[in-house]
């Protein structure tokens, strides 16, 4: 059997799939929540079809894939954006509502329910992916929805990580400051599309924070961008892990 045990949310989309890829590949058991079919296969991979903002489909499915064992480590990776980027004055109230819902509740939700399966054991990584548009100097026009739901995840983080402490559990974020083939961004030229990163740039790093012994580190924000350019960031961060 596996030695450890990772869960991730959106698994069928492109950084939930890469991931999943990853983590199997690196010995992992890995479940995969989503409300699309399973992108994923192997004896490691174990797939959930779940509405992350459906409170009891969701709390069955982590049931589900703690059966298979217990849970070293929650990737909260789904999210929405409004595909088609329009201004705050021209978008519709409905479309608001479903991107917070799936980004802010469904952060909720999952968070609660690894920290919630985490505590009896004393130990765990909770890890969500924002992006670098929740930060306020980052602000981006046409994208309302996103950057503030993205800034209520990081915000939630934070305070989860306070509050499990006490249990071992480190809480962090991880965010890439480049954009990322995820469908996000189909409407960009063509020209400027075949220039987005892959989906498994967050790879090394989601790795990287899923694997924290308790207590190591936690309430922070890796950025992608910075662990791959600046060394002595990167080192900082293994260093205190270590």
């Amino acid at each position: 059997m596996s030695s450890f045990h990772v869960l991730i949310t959106g698994a069928t989309g492109g950084i939930g799939s890469a991931l999943a890829h990853h983590f199997a590949k690196g010995g992992w058991l890995v479940s995969g929540i989503d409300l699309e079919v399973a992108r994923v296969d192997g004896p490691a991979y174990r797939h959930y079809q779940a509405d992350i903002t459906d409170e009891l489909a969701l709390s069955a499915a982590f049931d589900a894939a703690t059966r298979r064992a217990p849970l070293d480590a929650v990737i909260a990776n789904a999210a929405l954006t409004d595909l088609d980027h329009r201004l705050a004055i021209d978008l519709d109230y409905r479309t608001w509502q479903r991107i917070m819902r799936v980004n802010v509740d469904g952060a909720f939700l999952t968070g609660r329910l690894a920290a919630r399966h985490m505590r009896a054991r004393e130990r765990g990584n909770i890890v969500f992916v924002t992006s670098s548009l929740a930060f306020l100097d980052q602000a981006k026009a046409n994208d309302a929805p996103y950057c503030a739901s993205k800034s209520a995840v990081e915000m939630y983080a934070r305070v989860l990580a306070l509050e499990a402490a006490a249990e071992g559990i480190n809480v962090n974020t991880l965010f890439p400051s480049v954009k990322i083939d995820t469908g996000f961004f189909a409407h960009l030229p063509e020209a400027e599309r075949g220039s987005l990163a892959r989906p498994e740039l967050l790879n090394e790093t989601a790795m990287f924070l899923a694997s924290l012994g308790p207590g190591k580190l936690t309430g922070m924000s890796l950025d992608q961008q910075k662990w791959d350019d600046d060394s002595a960031y990167r080192e900082s961060l293994i260093g205190a892990a270590s």
